[in-house]
């Protein structure tokens, strides 16, 4: 019997046309767990804030923007941030993705400079289709490719163990050649490029990776 083996697919793809919308209104999303979804819907929790700080999740409900239902689970009035239960409604576009491939939506799902990061899981004989897939809705130089790695069922998502800043600071590490051999990107000017001393961003890159090990290896 021949085993699949799972591979993560992580790509930064432009905002599907439904939501471009939405997109406009929002300063940070975040999609941090996927409950279900079905032909016409999807049902996720999502972290969101506002560029205009009267805009309340509520008013985000109909169908100029294709979310059905939001019910508030948290709030922070002093940053106008939200963590949202939501359902939203598929497009025919995004329908017809997912019913082509056999693939797993792998939260977190998060905006990046007015374009998505998601990842996703599938086996060998399909990653090929989903790649396919993405050049025929984006074009091969609208989306991204960010790594194609194995999974490790038992390991918990690291990403979601670290804190906002700290995803912020790995994330550019990784993408400048921080971790690089040989190293594109010194410590030096990652502390400046978040306006932090230079053993602050080394006490940072300690903590993310200590959390990252701890997972692995205990």
């Amino acid at each position: 019997m021949t085993t699949k083996k799972l591979k993560k697919l992580v790509v930064r793809i432009p905002i599907f046309p439904q939501y471009i919308e939405f997109f406009k209104l929002v300063d940070k999303y975040e999609i941090h767990q996927v409950h279900r979804f079905d032909d016409d819907h999807i049902f996720v929790t999502q972290k969101l804030k506002f560029k205009d700080p009267k805009m309340k999740p509520k008013m985000m409900e109909g169908k100029e923007f294709g979310i059905d239902f939001v019910e508030i689970l948290a709030e922070d009035k002093t940053k106008n941030e939200y963590i949202c239960f939501s359902k939203h409604h598929w497009s025919e576009e995004m329908k017809l993705f997912f019913d082509q491939l056999e693939i797993i939506l792998d939260p977190p799902i998060i905006l990046e400079n007015d374009k998505l990061l998601i990842s996703f899981l599938t086996d060998n004989e399909n990653i090929d289709r989903l790649l396919d897939s993405q050049s025929e809705i984006y074009g091969d130089e609208d989306y991204e490719i960010l790594s194609i790695t194995p999974v490790h069922p038992n390991l918990e998502n690291l990403f979601l163990k670290l804190t906002d800043r700290q995803r912020e600071i790995v994330f550019h590490a990784v993408q400048n050649g921080y971790y690089d051999i040989p190293r594109k990107l010194t410590s030096e000017k990652l502390a400046k490029h978040f306006n932090i001393s230079q053993s602050a961003v080394c006490e940072h890159l300690r903590k993310i990776e200590k959390k990252i090990f701890d997972s692995i290896f205990r």
